[in-house]
């Protein structure tokens, strides 16, 4: 059981399509799969075997992937780190996880001037020219059999920032990402030919396995709410793109010029505010908002065309942000909020006690996390329940009388009985385009907040503060990164 047989079938089937484009290069799938054989060769010509780990840190680019599906075939587990979060962090969760190898791009190898556990690696590679110390990436057309692992073996680690906790690993088996990837496919409607505009690397793998053609966003992926407008304009015309998956913030900055050549987007790894769907519809492209996590991709799905009158009046008065009904692969359960709390063993019973019409989101199914590494971050985010585990999202919630889910905030950030997507989502069908912030009782915005306290008066209490930007996440530019909210707000200055 590995992710790679599906590419092995897709090469087979269709060896003279492009599996990937990545500025002025492209590999078919078949240069794709005779990369991945002879990568995976010259892994274990370097002396890795089956089980051990080796640590990657490259831009999202067809030699990402080459690695990444070479480590898969030749059943090593590939760790994933963030170099932003600068050496400390990669030295710490190295000691907490060790590796034997480390494959990297050359910018990425200055890291092991400042790492020690860098520097303690037996085998080190690199993509790019020379470099002292360290092998070059040059898979040889000797072919290698796929490594047969068992469906629970390690695949791939991630580790959370801990930006809202202790940091996590997140380990990903075989089983579990052959079953995100049918689950993606059933989601996305991924379908075989289609060609892709990607910034979201989690669904590029989605793509080969599926058939697609996927086009690296020829933008700084780093920061998606800063796309290069003329050079994805051209990439669309150049490859007859169709189809674009990414970050809301990256389409909340596209022309409608550009929007209205797409036939169809997925949108996802932050909230998707019914502005930017009502725009997108208007454009004519069909599209879709994916509700998803680390731990589980994707719970449910929400799509445009479903938006009307009803819907967004609901919004409006507080109903939270509709995400669509849950993937027929996924169970989802609403129970009493609990969060902060760890809860304890209990029967099917006893859970069906805690069920609630507003609270805490659980879900469970063969794509979500079992646990993390070493099983830090268990106790407080997972329930077992007759042998079943359930993962608490850390996400509130309710269902409407047709079995949709809507959503609510985070459950540590609720303020008396009000959670922030209850107000924001609100705000965005009131005013649309503003970008604000619920938090502790103060509704943040950027312009001025006159007469918008007269639409929101069912929040009693409700304070306003303008302030120049708001200050968003670093990965999708689409989340309210709350601990800089909160400094500004204490009377530091936000960066612009």
């Amino acid at each position: 059981m590995n992710l790679v047989e599906t590419l092995r079938t897709r090469a087979e089937a269709t060896p003279e399509r492009p599996a990937i484009i990545e500025k002025k290069r492209q590999i078919t799938y078949g240069e794709l799969w005779q990369r991945v054989q002879g990568g995976a060769q010259q892994f274990k010509e370097t002396g890795l075997r089956k089980g051990e780990a080796i640590l990657i840190i490259h831009p999202v680019s067809i030699k990402l992937y080459e690695v990444l599906l070479s480590a898969f075939h030749a059943g090593l587990v590939a760790v994933l780190l963030d170099p932003a979060k600068g050496t400390r962090f990669l030295d710490d969760r190295l000691a907490w996880f060790p590796v034997r190898a480390f494959f990297g791009s050359p910018k990425a190898h200055l890291l092991r001037l400042k790492s020690r556990q860098l520097r303690k690696l037996e085998r080190h590679l690199h993509s790019g020219p020379w470099l002292p110390f360290s092998q070059a990436w040059n898979p040889t057309s000797t072919s290698a059999e796929i490594e047969p692992t068992n469906a629970d073996d390690p695949a791939l680690v991630t580790f959370t920032s801990g930006s809202t906790g202790r940091p996590k690993g997140v380990v990903r088996s075989h089983r579990f990402l052959l079953a995100q990837d049918h689950t993606l496919g059933q989601s996305l409607a991924l379908k075989e030919g289609q060609i892709d505009l990607i910034t979201l690397p989690v669904f590029l793998l989605a793509n080969l396995s599926h058939g697609l053609t996927s086009v690296i966003a020829d933008t700084d992926l780093s920061k998606p709410g800063r796309p290069n407008i003329p050079k994805i304009s051209a990439q669309i015309r150049q490859h007859a793109i169709t189809r674009a998956t990414a970050s809301p913030a990256f389409f909340e900055k596209l022309p409608d010029s550009l929007l209205t050549s797409l036939s169809e987007i997925y949108t996802g790894g932050a909230p998707v505010f019914t502005d930017l769907l009502t725009r997108l519809k208007n454009c004519g492209v069909r599209a879709h908002a994916i509700y998803g996590s680390t731990e589980a991709e994707p719970i449910s799905h929400f799509n445009a065309d479903d938006l009307n009158d009803d819907l967004l009046n609901t919004i409006s008065n507080g109903g939270g942000l509709p995400a669509g009904h849950p993937v027929p692969e996924i169970e989802v359960k609403i129970i009493k909020d609990h969060w902060g709390k760890p809860l304890p063993q209990m029967t099917t019973s006893e859970l069906q006690a805690l069920e609630s019409q507003v609270g805490e989101i659980l879900v469970s199914g063969d794509h979500v996390l079992k646990g993390y590494l070493a099983g830090r971050g268990d106790e407080e985010s997972k329930i077992t329940v007759d042998e079943k585990i359930w993962h608490r999202t850390g996400d509130a919630g309710r269902f409407d009388h047709s079995g949709q889910l809507w959503l609510l905030g985070r459950c540590g950030a609720r303020w008396k009985d009000y959670y922030p997507l209850q107000i924001e989502a609100a705000v965005h069908v009131l005013k649309p385009g503003w970008k604000c912030a619920f938090f502790k009782g103060l509704l943040i915005v950027e312009e001025n907040p006159e007469r918008l306290g007269e639409a929101l008066n069912w929040i009693p209490g409700l304070n306003f503060v303008q302030v120049e930007k708001i200050p968003m996440d670093q990965r999708h530019n689409a989340k309210i990164d709350y601990p800089m909210l909160e400094a500004h707000l204490a009377g530091a200055k936000l960066p612009r």
